[in-house]
């Protein structure tokens, strides 16, 4: 079983040889493709959903006695996002009603970061790739810019 996202969908779309690049795009779109036959039924989506395909980072938010503890870290694959949320996929199970932070760059420099909640996670496989998972994100806030050296 998987547990991390694979190297060849994290790598930056802008870096590597044309062969490299398009060697993620096809796992990208073979993700994709099985996000489609997953069929995620559209009572859940409150907004218009826009292609976005990028390399995220992420934190796992947890209340613990009235305090806030990062509890998990790791690197996610956005597919798409609305206005209101965004659908990643994981190399790992999230539950229901968890905080996420989650780190995308906007710029060369410029990154955001929006806190989500988790609304719903499927597990899938993809062929090349092994057992992932879908994962729903509703934004709750954000996004907050910031610069990253």
């Amino acid at each position: 079983m998987a547990t991390h996202i694979p190297e060849a969908l994290l790598q930056d779309d802008t870096g590597g040889t044309l062969q490299e690049q398009k060697e993620r795009n096809r796992e990208a779109d073979q993700v994709s493709g099985v996000m489609l036959a997953a069929a995620i039924p559209l009572e859940r989506r409150y907004d218009v959903r826009m292609d976005y395909r990028c390399r995220c980072s992420y934190e796992v938010v947890e209340a613990i006695d009235e305090e806030l503890a990062f509890i998990k870290q790791g690197e996610a694959f956005a597919l798409n996002r609305s206005v209101g949320g965004m659908l990643l996929i994981m190399g790992h199970a999230l539950q229901v009603t968890q905080l996420i932070e989650v780190h995308t760059s906007h710029s060369r420099w410029g990154r955001a970061a929006n806190v989500y909640e988790i609304r719903w996670d499927r597990p899938i496989e993809v062929e090349s790739l092994g057992n992932l998972y879908l994962v729903g994100c509703r934004r709750i806030f954000g996004p907050c810019h910031y610069l990253s050296f």
